[in-house]
């Protein structure tokens, strides 16, 4: 079964990806800057000149290192590895259950397969669609418009991500 269509630009990818259902209370506020710190770092420019400074090549690093360790401390547990396709404002998924449309929910992403860096997005679950396999197809809205940095960041993140998949194939 492939991934519903999604109204933006998009990617596909095999992501670690859990969803659990977001309760009546507000999405946190602890949630929200550690997303928005984490797409700082995934939407920062990624090339790197050819005469850049070894040293500061080398420092760099040593931040991922260290921020790797830290992370896996925080995020011991990671969700499985899961069929989705990312757009500018929606994410839809294969999922083995169905979520009722309109639910809340609060979708914890790792983009990338190897970190332990997570995302904590808050969402509202638009449609689901049977599969053939007994599984569903379900796409979700983000709920990122209360806070424009982070969507602005997860924009920047996504587009670039969908350039390079243009680019590969």
């Amino acid at each position: 079964m492939t991934l519903p269509v999604l109204d933006t630009a998009s990617f596909d990818a095999l992501l670690p990806l859990a969803v659990q259902q977001l309760g009546d209370e507000d999405y946190a506020l602890r949630l929200q800057r550690e997303t928005r710190l984490a797409l700082r770092v995934l939407a920062s420019p990624t090339e790197t000149p050819e005469d850049a400074d070894p040293m500061l090549t080398r420092l760099e690093a040593k931040l991922d290192l260290a921020l790797e360790v830290s992370l896996q401390a925080r995020h011991p547990a990671r969700p499985p590895l899961t069929p989705c396709r990312l757009g500018l404002s929606t994410i839809a998924w294969l999922s083995d259950h169905p979520w009722p449309q309109d639910s809340r929910v609060l979708m914890t992403l790792a983009p990338n397969p190897d970190s332990a860096l997570m995302l904590q997005l808050p969402a509202r679950v638009e449609t689901q669609q049977p599969t053939p396999d007994e599984g569903y197809a379900i796409t979700a809205r983000l709920l990122l418009n209360d806070d424009d940095t982070t969507g602005q960041l997860w924009e920047k993140w996504v587009f670039r991500r969908h350039r390079r998949a243009i680019q590969e194939r």
